[in-house]
């Protein structure tokens, strides 16, 4: 996002965690402020191993993530970012103040700004309180503090974003919130990358269904609805089967192999491994469809892969629940959903695309709004009405 808004002519500076180190071109625009997470002696004391054996998302001890409200950023990173951000807005004029999520945390910044600082959007890539996914807070005061502070944000910024729309939807109905729908989108910037990369090679004769990322994601995406149809189309039609290839570029877990080693789906699988994400968008735009996994009770489901997909020129075959992502997809004739529920719409889904119809749904449209710099201009007008709506409350403030 930030490139695509200088390039509309807004300056940016940028305030971000200092655990992975710095880029030799930070400056003058990033400021990497301190975090507790890289300090070798803590990490030690508290028994965990260096970050660069970590992922970010374990690098706070479970005790903390269950006591800090809302999350443990309160306390490794918040304080630091707070007093960057505050020497930024003593030593050069803003207009308007950003904060992204996640963490949660993160969006209280703007409430400790005070009421002297610039416009405020608060900016939300992951839901708070609505969809949430962390599970439930140990004690009652903990959920109502928590619950607070999301309603003090939503309540105090000029204007929430979201990249969800479902998300958004939520802010207007429980804060009467000046709350926007601005997604993520793909980055055509990253299409030279893309060309230049060499993806594995596609099975020839066949039709290449293609998957990436992983199969299995907790509440959100669950494969077993697929495998099942699979085995289905296998039993109903041997020949036909034989024609699929399911082409998966991602980890697979222990029980994903044991499901796909059945007898029949080894013959229709191809697994290809772990791919750069380059790799992994060149095999996309190989694909002859995509197939996209969104299931479970959350709606507000739009990941990056999805606008990969988008970009991709492919007609995307989508298990999915009534979500965000059924709604795109549906909204962009760019493929065919089936609901989870529905397994005999799934292998006839199936079915279709060997036989090739289904192209006859792919009829893409409105795209550009998830094509930068369609999301950047969305941006750029939230700004512009954040600092208006600010510039009000002042001219009305009593002296």
């Amino acid at each position: 996002m930030t490139p695509h808004l200088r390039a509309l002519g807004i300056e940016v500076k940028v305030v971000t965690t200092g655990l992975f180190g710095a880029l030799p071109d930070d400056a003058p625009n990033v400021i990497r402020a301190r975090d507790l997470r890289a300090s070798a002696l803590l990490r030690a004391g508290l028994r965990r191993p260096p970050v660069e054996e970590q992922a970010q998302s374990s690098h706070v001890p479970g005790l903390l993530r269950s006591v800090l409200v809302p999350d443990a950023g309160v306390a490794h990173w918040m304080p630091f970012a707070l007093a960057a951000t505050r020497r930024l807005l003593r030593t050069e004029r803003f207009d308007c103040v950003i904060t992204n999520n996640p963490p949660d945390s993160t969006h209280l910044l703007g409430l400790l700004l005070g009421r002297d600082r610039p416009a405020w959007i608060a900016d939300f890539e992951d839901p708070w309180r609505f969809e949430p996914l962390r599970g439930p807070w140990p004690t009652r005061a903990q959920d109502r503090l928590d619950a607070a502070l999301e309603a003090r944000v939503a309540r105090s910024a000029d204007i929430l974003v979201g990249v969800a729309a479902t998300m958004v939807a939520d802010f207007q109905a429980r804060f009467d919130a000046d709350a926007r729908h601005i997604p993520l989108g793909w980055d055509p910037a990253l299409d030279a990358e893309v060309a230049a990369a060499r993806p594995p090679e596609l099975p020839t004769g066949r039709f290449n269904l293609v998957h990436t990322g992983a199969l299995t994601v907790p509440e959100r995406r669950d494969p077993s609805v697929l495998f099942a149809a699979l085995d289905r189309l296998l039993t109903q039609d041997p020949d036909l089967a034989s024609r699929l290839a399911l082409v998966v570029a991602g980890v697979l877990t222990p029980q994903e192999r044991s499901l796909l080693a059945r007898p029949g789906l080894e013959r229709i699988v191809v697994d290809v491994g772990v791919l750069g994400r380059a790799e992994a968008v060149a095999l996309q735009r190989r694909a002859d469809a995509l197939l996209l996994i969104a299931t479970g009770a959350h709606r507000a489901q739009v990941t990056g892969k999805l606008f990969e997909y988008l970009a991709s020129g492919r007609p995307i075959l989508a298990i999915a629940d009534h979500n965000d992502a059924a709604e795109i997809i549906a909204a962009t004739g760019t493929g065919v959903v089936v609901a989870p529920a529905d397994l005999e719409g799934i292998v006839a889904a199936l079915r279709e695309a060997v036989t090739g119809g289904l192209g006859r749904h792919f009829q893409p449209h409105g795209l550009d709004r998830y094509r930068f710099p369609g999301p950047a201009v969305a941006f750029a007008e939230a700004v512009e009405a954040a600092i208006e709506r600010r510039s009000a409350h002042a001219r009305a403030r009593p002296r």
